[in-house]
């Protein structure tokens, strides 16, 4: 069993929030296991780690920041994850884990304003790419898709575009590749 120390060894200056939310329980599945492999070659940590290795991941500060989550300020990656999620949750083809952690996040949006946790994202040439938070950043362009009426009817009011969210930068200006 990972703990959030061994992975705090490879990443000492990562707040825990970072750690907690993207890496700890990734690190904890049994194909994953932590540390990533050095070079990561075809391993699961390959994709997740945008194919690159932890010493690179080093280099990459992170810092809270009120950011413009609107789908037209996502970039094209993550924009056609969104609206794929959400046309696969409307149609109800996703599996029951993905429509209920999509739904979960989409109450509490639309409940409270804001995102249950601040997305884990990196800017890109063409927009904000986020790492981790697919389904929340899915469920709040969801939500923003609502008419006017129907906030309305529920008594809610539509969130606003601006959240406070994690944005890594890496020491060199690179980004994860595709």
């Amino acid at each position: 069993m990972v703990d959030h120390a061994d992975i705090k060894r490879d990443l000492p200056d990562w707040p825990d929030d970072v750690i907690d939310q993207w890496l700890f329980h990734l690190a904890n599945r049994e194909d994953t296991g932590w540390p990533p492999p050095d070079p990561l070659g075809t391993h699961a940590w390959t994709y997740i780690l945008g194919h690159r290795p932890v010493s690179w991941w080093r280099e990459v500060t992170w810092k809270l920041e009120t950011t413009d989550c609107s789908h037209e300020k996502l970039s094209l990656a993550t924009q056609r994850i969104v609206n794929q999620m959400i046309a696969e949750v409307g149609r109800k083809i996703v599996e029951d884990a993905t429509r209920r952690r999509f739904n979960n996040a989409f109450q509490d949006i639309l409940n409270t304003g804001g995102f249950p946790s601040p997305l884990i994202a990196m800017r890109m040439a063409d927009g904000l790419s986020v790492i981790d938070g697919n389904h929340r950043v899915s469920a709040f362009c969801g939500v923003q898709l609502m008419r006017d009426e129907r906030f309305q009817d529920l008594g809610k009011q539509r969130p606003a575009r601006e959240h406070e969210i994690w944005i890594g930068t890496h020491s060199r200006g690179e980004v994860p590749l595709d």
